[in-house]
């Protein structure tokens, strides 16, 4: 096997949203199972459609709500529209320019044929074991954007499979409209400036084709935008100092620990309180209550033990013993005002871990092992008596909200590729300096943070930021069809047709 050698940061985004299919009326039967009917049929039978807008929501045969055949159909057909709009400017009339790929399930696996594969059995060919691909323990490769069904939004009640979950809200909307959620994943990217270009194309072409929501649903059924970061080089899968090494992410975590209240300023204000999937350090996760045992946590929104996943259950709160030689380190990487500040609990215990199993355990959801918003499952090694989760060689994070506005979502991989970027530097000088004036301006601002950091990008209004991804308003009367026509502004991104 060749050396183990890590490179250069690596990032990927991972986006969710809500597409809303129409139930074709009984006395308008359909030949297919989604099609798009003509323009008059639209305007008798479709609330949210305009001639000046164009976009067509997808309408449906059956009723997908109870018909589970109809289901999977529809599914399938969207993510391979949702292939063909990302792909080509053009629909298909013109030559693609992005590599797009459409999978089952969220999380497809590339045999070594190169063939996509829900098998995880196979071993990996070593001519592919590079830290740039992502490659996990069941050999995923992004090496291409990806459209697949996003299990986690599934919202049918009486749910079959494991794409259905139970427990979940529909978005809201007139009755006779359901809901699809959407996964799109993107390739692998070392050059910030190529994924910005890519993606804004992505958005730009899905905008401009599809009616689609991120701020319609409702609960845990909401969308999130999700920002992987690894590294280029070669992968050596028993050597685990490798992307990341303990120290490096140790400072990250600091960082964050310190700075992610201000980073929450440029996230969705619901976002704060998604104890589910994205709890933030100082919320509800192992270290806050290890931190302060007697702090309460609203328990309103949490509803956890309904749903569990393979990495809720395999390490032991017993197993997490802080260690005051690993502790002791801290103070050769983080001034002493960082040390003794406000957050010397929480930092103190994150330098205490011995390892990254229990680093990833301590920023864990408090129930059981569930990734959290700053999310370092995917370094932990597979082995039968530690955290489940793929093996991505990333560190996730989670905290971003679903969004089709790529300068937003650049705007946050920026601010997180400089972050990581410091805190893997082995000279500490930015990375003290930077937790230096965090310190001293106290919370602070995230304009602050921002230029700290080097960037220069308008930050949004936290008001402008809530009324782009608040739940809208749902009408009293919800059969009443003009009601709903004037909420199409607010339940559905705009048309971007610059594609």
């Amino acid at each position: 096997m060749r050396k183990a050698q890590a490179g250069g940061l690596i990032f990927g985004v991972e986006i969710e949203i809500h597409v809303p299919v129409l139930k074709a009326p009984d006395h308008h039967p359909m030949k297919e199972a989604l099609d798009f009917p003509s323009d008059d049929w639209y305007e008798k039978n479709c609330i949210f459609y305009t001639s000046e807008d164009g976009r067509k929501i997808p309408v449906v045969k059956d009723d997908v709500t109870i018909n589970k055949e109809a289901r999977r159909a529809v599914w399938d057909e969207l993510i391979v529209l949702f292939k063909e709009t990302i792909e080509s400017p053009a629909w298909g009339r013109t030559l693609p320019d992005i590599e797009v790929v459409t999978a089952e399930i969220e999380h497809p696996k590339k045999t070594q044929g190169g063939v996509i594969s829900t098998s995880s059995r196979g071993r990996v060919d070593p001519r592919h074991n590079t830290l740039g691909n992502f490659i996990d323990g069941h050999y995923e490769v992004y090496n291409a954007w990806t459209v697949c069904k996003d299990e986690s939004g599934c919202w049918y009640q009486e749910a079959d499979g494991e794409l259905f979950l139970k427990g979940k809200l529909p978005p809201i909307g007139p009755l006779c409209y359901s809901w699809f959620s959407i996964e799109i994943k993107s390739k692998a990217y070392k050059d910030l400036d190529a994924m910005q270009r890519d993606l804004q194309k992505v958005c730009d072409r899905i905008r401009s084709r599809f009616l689609v929501s991120i701020n319609c649903g409702q609960g845990y059924n909401r969308t999130s935008t999700h920002v992987h970061v690894g590294r280029s080089g070669n992968w050596n899968p028993d050597q685990e100092d490798l992307p990341f090494s303990l120290v490096a992410v140790k400072k990250m975590a600091t960082a964050m620990c310190i700075l992610e209240p201000i980073l929450m300023e440029i996230q969705a204000p619901w976002k704060a309180g998604n104890h589910r999937y994205a709890a933030l350090l100082h919320g509800y996760t192992h270290l806050e209550r290890l931190c302060n045992p007697d702090t309460a946590s609203d328990s309103g929104d949490l509803l956890i033990d309904e749903e569990r996943y393979r990495e809720d259950t395999a390490y032991g709160s017993s197993r997490f013993i802080p260690s005051l030689e690993q502790r002791n380190e801290m103070k050769s990487h983080l001034h002493v005002d960082v040390c003794d500040g406000p957050h010397k609990e929480g930092i103190g215990m994150i330098w205490a871990a011995n390892d990254l199993t229990d680093l990833a355990w301590l920023l864990s959801c408090r129930e059981q092992t569930r990734r959290a918003a700053f999310a370092l499952h995917g370094l932990v090694p597979i082995r039968k008596d530690v955290i489940k989760s793929r093996h991505l060689n990333t560190i996730e994070f989670r905290h971003m909200h679903g969004s089709l506005d790529a300068g937003d979502i650049m705007n946050w991989v920026r601010i997180i590729e400089k972050i990581v970027d410091i805190s893997t530097d082995s000279l500490d000088n930015g990375y003290v300096a930077l937790l230096n004036n965090s310190q001293a301006y106290g919370r602070g601002s995230i304009n602050k943070v921002v230029e700290d950091l080097g960037l220069t990008f308008a930050v949004k209004s936290e008001e402008q930021i809530a009324k782009e991804t608040s739940l809208p308003e749902v009408p009293k009367d919800t059969d009443e069809r003009d009601a709903w026509s004037q909420m199409g502004s607010i339940m559905f991104l705009s048309n971007n047709s610059k594609a």
